[in-house]
């Protein structure tokens, strides 16, 4: 993720104040489904936040909650494994929507790969703090059947994501430099980041009803883990070291469309 933007809201955000929710994952499932249809999803997905940054040490575990929709127009465009949808995360008034494209295969019957791409401009402001950013990346995924039971099946998904980040804001600080809510007693400053940041989520699944016929082509319901790095930002100034986060999701995705 764009170290600006991470950076940005984490300059903006105070010590009780959390802005800049970046998802370490899409969540989406590498599975295709090899016939036209649509998926919507509602989750909390792992995240950091960009205020996070303003602090020393390492994030707490947080999570946002987040809703996306896919469409997979297989035959309809001429494609195989092509999804278009978009996401959107996050709180009022600081909850952008993203785009996503990407493309799902199937190896064989246990694995499926995917690689979906993303990107938006986010903004936000909350107790005297405010930030925007701009944000774009890529993940890869794959899924493998562990243990299939007919109309139940269980998977296991690893994913790696890289996103660029470019954030600025504004935000209080108090003396050691460290993000804190404004008063009459804390010093405004603004503030820069830009940079790419990574994260690796695993996850396992229980797979319903996916089959090869009917309307209802599955429903997953998956829990995560995420790990990965987020930028440091004192008085407004980017550290050239980076803190890392720790996260954990859950998701419920539902898939419906084309009878066969």
């Amino acid at each position: 993720m764009r170290a600006h933007s991470l950076i940005a809201v984490s300059l903006l955000a105070t010590a009780c104040t959390t802005l800049g929710p970046m998802p370490a994952t899409t969540g989406l499932s590498a599975v295709p489904t090899h016939r036209p249809g649509a998926e919507v999803q509602a989750s909390v997905m792992p995240v950091f936040f960009l205020s996070d940054a303003a602090h020393e040490g390492d994030a707490d575990a947080a999570a946002t909650p987040q809703l996306s929709a896919i469409l997979e127009p297989d035959r309809l465009f001429g494609s195989k494994g092509l999804i278009l949808g978009a996401r959107t995360w996050g709180e009022s008034g600081d909850s952008p929507l993203e785009p996503m494209i990407g493309v799902r295969r199937r190896l064989d019957d246990t694995f499926a790969i995917a690689g979906i791409a993303y990107g938006t401009f986010a903004r936000g402001e909350s107790g005297g703090a405010s930030y925007s950013a701009t944000r774009f990346g890529g993940e890869a995924a794959i899924d493998a059947t562990i243990l299939p039971l007919g109309y139940l099946e269980f998977h296991a998904q690893a994913t790696l994501a890289a996103t660029y980040l470019d954030a600025s804001g504004r935000y209080c600080v108090s003396s050691n430099g460290e993000a804190t809510d404004c008063d009459q007693y804390s010093r405004l400053v603004d503030g820069e980041l830009a940079g790419i940041y990574t994260s690796a989520t695993a996850g396992v699944s229980l797979d319903i009803a996916r089959r090869p016929h009917g309307v209802l082509h599955g429903i997953r319901l998956a829990a995560m883990a995420a790990v990965g790095a987020m930028p440091r930002i004192r008085n407004g100034i980017q550290s050239a070291s980076n803190d890392h986060y720790r996260s954990f999701g859950l998701s419920l995705t539902i898939g419906l469309g084309s009878d066969d």
